[in-house]
């Protein structure tokens, strides 16, 4: 008669006071299926993983598996804790062993569930177990709770440009805090966050670009923390002021919008279109000189034809530079005047109205909170409304932000002087970022001009759309 097959299934616990290590798990089931005359033919693991996780334990599948297909007859723990720490997932697990006929065996937990007595005493110890599941969520629960109340994140995990330690929580790191605070104003300055990325691997932070750019829009440089997907005061030290923070929050929505821009490596990405309303995209290409250069293509040009594929690059520089001349002479009397009665590019100032707008969302998020805590309204339809508003709140803190960066940067003749003296030694990017405070777009008319001179070329200012 050949021995009953046994499938050995370990799983360590992220609760670091339940962590037992696979090996002595392994150890343990081992021993005790050699003990009953098994034959241990698999073993599988879930290292790390919580038992109140079932559908996403690839271990726990497998030899409930060879138990369906007949590869194994019995399934051998640890103890009984490991296959679940849920009262459901337990129930039918148990349910399908035994409708196979298979069996599930604890190697330090010993328990004849063929009878009514240790069906009992299996029930009490999953019981036992799914209570001390629920007391660790319990604990995990306050601590985090305890540790928002005092304005630190759910763990102390390293964070990029700060130290950490016990007693003095984090603060700025002497080495990389000042970079972190770089990479911000670098990104204001229009460096993309490829760029960036580079910048922070000699300093063991994040390699990848989207790595930086998560790292960045979690605002711990700004002093917050995440708490259920929102942002508040924590109480480690920012390393970029409130102003920084909300200008750099309205630059990623900005460049968000338009990705060309936010890619590219040239002056004008996302700025210059087309006489057939097409943008024009910029790429690089060597000139006679040996000098890298930048050209600009209709990207409708293939499909729609009709015009010449004109390619624009140092007459971009000269209309632009012209533009910028006059700007600095000609507005710089408006531009104290709008600075004066505090209204942006010369538009209405949208502020008091906003703040109205963002009162009577308030109001009404606290009516809708007091209709379903008196029963007025459905779970449903609370939650409904309430992600509506929260978005819209988000929408209208958003434009307000936005209104704000504008009305404390520099006035247009202060940004056109600057730009058209240091327009040789800016990189492309910066010069693009504070164009982009400036210039609403460029229009180019190819028909009629040469390969490399259009025939016109129109810069139109914020100020006038």
């Amino acid at each position: 008669m050949s021995k009953p097959r046994a499938a050995l299934y370990l799983r360590q616990s992220t609760f670091r006071e339940e962590s037992i290590s696979l090996e002595l798990q392994e150890t343990a089931c081992r021993t005790y299926a050699e003990q009953q005359g098994y034959e241990v033919v698999a073993m599988e693991a879930d290292p790390g993983i919580s038992g109140r996780k079932w559908a996403n334990r690839p271990g726990v599948q497998k030899v409930m598996d060879m138990l369906e297909s007949k590869d194994a007859d019995v399934i051998v723990l640890w103890k009984w804790s490991r296959l679940s720490r849920s009262r459901l997932d337990w129930a039918v697990a148990a349910d399908k062993v035994e409708t196979l006929g298979g069996r599930i065996e604890s190697a330090t937990e010993p328990v004849d569930v063929s009878t009514s007595t240790g069906r009992l005493a299996r029930g009490m110890l999953t019981e036992f177990a799914a209570f001390e599941s629920e007391r660790i969520g319990d604990s995990w629960k306050e601590t985090h709770a305890r540790r928002v109340r005092n304005g630190l994140p759910h763990t102390g995990t390293p964070r990029f440009g700060y130290t950490y330690t016990r007693n003095d929580g984090y603060q700025p790191d002497p080495a990389t805090g000042p970079l972190l605070r770089r990479l911000y104003l670098d990104y204001l300055a229009g460096i993309g966050f490829m760029k960036l990325s580079q910048a922070t691997r000699a300093h063991g932070g994040p390699i990848e670009a989207a790595s930086v750019k998560r790292m960045m829009d979690s605002g711990f440089g700004a002093g917050y923390i995440i708490h259920r997907g929102e942002l508040i005061q924590g109480a480690h030290e920012a390393v970029i002021s409130e102003a920084e923070w909300k200008a750099y929050k309205v630059a990623r929505k900005e460049r968000a919008d338009r990705p060309r821009a936010e890619s590219a490596g040239h002056t004008y990405s996302g700025l210059v279109r087309c006489e057939c309303g097409a943008l024009m995209t910029g790429n690089a290409y060597t000139a006679r000189s040996g000098e890298r250069k930048s050209k600009y293509n209709c990207t409708a040009f293939r499909s729609q034809g009709g015009h010449t594929n004109a390619i624009v690059t140092d007459s971009l520089d000269r209309a632009v530079l012209e533009f910028l001349g006059e700007v600095a002479h000609v507005v710089n009397p408006k531009a104290a005047a709008r600075k004066a009665t505090a209204k942006p590019l010369g538009r209405i100032d949208a502020r008091p109205q906003i703040n109205a707008d963002l009162s009577k969302n308030a109001a009404r998020i606290d009516a809708l909170t007091m209709k379903y805590l008196d029963g007025d309204v459905t779970k449903e339809v609370h939650d409904r409304m309430m992600a509506k508003l929260t978005e819209e709140k988000q929408e209208l803190q958003d434009r307000l932000d936005a209104l704000e960066v504008k009305l404390q940067a520099p006035p247009p003749t202060a940004l056109a002087t600057d730009l058209v003296a240091h327009w040789d030694q800016m990189p492309a990017e910066l010069r693009r970022s504070i164009l982009g405070d400036l210039v609403a777009r460029i229009e180019v008319s190819l028909e009629g001009g040469g390969r490399w001179n259009p025939k016109e070329i129109r810069v139109i200012p914020l100020w006038e759309v």
